[in-house]
């Protein structure tokens, strides 16, 4: 197992672009401009994905194959969240990028 950090920033582009729900919670939910990630760490051992910036981590944590935990964009705090398109991404990342 394994924990990197990505912060080549086509690398980045890349990992996001392999989600389209995450691209879309990043820049819609968050409001985050792609091109203010620094870096991302996929962790293999907690599944999750951390997406920094230069002042902000957004932590992505998948519990089983259907829920995430994540920070609730209007309340601002981290809690247990049904998303089967983000869990299953999170799982996607780590895989590909993990093992590359």
């Amino acid at each position: 197992m394994a924990d990197i950090d990505f912060t080549d920033n086509n690398k980045i582009q890349e990992i996001i672009n392999t989600s389209s729900r995450l691209k879309y919670l990043l820049k819609f939910a968050y409001q985050i401009p792609l091109d203010s990630i620094v870096s991302i760490r996929v962790d293999s051992d907690n599944m999750k994905i951390d997406v920094n910036t230069d002042s902000e981590t957004f932590r992505f944590k998948a519990k089983g194959l259907d829920s995430v935990i994540m920070k609730n964009p209007e309340l601002g705090i981290m809690q247990l969240t049904l998303d089967p398109a983000l869990a299953q991404a999170v799982y996607n990342i780590i895989d590909e990028f993990i093992n590359e």
